[in-house]
């Protein structure tokens, strides 16, 4: 993850230092999602592994469903306080212009996945407590490298910085809804109780 996010910075870095300041700032400002979803994620994963323990898939899946509502709930306010209201967000932020423009990009084209970024990263947490760590990472190594290739091609096809953008947005859309159908396909297959 870390080498293809240096590879992207790189990329952005081309746009100048206010695509690099809404890059880092940006990242910031959208913890917000990924915090909460990486508290679901660690919690899911004790959760998931005690009760695949004692071989009780009810529970799981139970437990993953209501994760993924509360998730997807919060997913979806900030993915309307981003889209919505990207000006007065970014505005905290940055107050040069060409700057602030860059950040209100990010923020509405960014704003998009979050649902989907939420709910990939608790699913990982669910995934790993049944111990499918290796899954896991193969998933989303292979999906979070696909972003290289297609900002690639986003951003010579015309859409420039926002390209890069897309890039992030369409990969973790995609990795919500594999990592999503994954783990529903393999919870459907765990053994019931003995």
């Amino acid at each position: 993850y870390c080498m293809i996010s240096m590879i992207l910075t790189r990329m952005v870095s081309a746009f100048g230092a206010g695509a690099i300041a809404t890059q880092r700032v940006g990242g910031q400002i959208e913890s917000v999602s990924w915090n909460t979803a990486d508290g679901f994620a660690a919690a899911l994963n004790a959760f998931v592994g005690q009760n695949y323990g004692a071989k009780k898939p009810d529970r799981i899946r139970k437990g993953y469903n209501i994760s993924f509502k509360i998730l997807a709930v919060w997913g979806l306010i900030v993915t309307g306080a981003f889209v919505f209201l990207p000006g007065p967000i970014a505005s905290l932020f940055f107050h040069e212009k060409d700057v602030l423009a860059i950040a209100i990009n990010y923020l509405i084209i960014i704003g998009f996945s979050e649902v989907f970024m939420s709910i990939e990263l608790m699913t990982v947490g669910a995934l790993s407590g049944l111990g499918r760590t290796r899954l896991s990472s193969t998933i989303s190594v292979i999906l979070t490298g696909s972003r290289i290739p297609l900002a690639l091609i986003l951003t010579h096809a015309g859409m420039g910085l926002n390209g890069v953008w897309w890039a992030l947005t369409i990969s973790s859309i995609v990795k919500g809804i594999v990592f999503t159908l994954t783990f529903r396909h393999i919870s459907r297959r765990l053994p019931e109780k003995v």
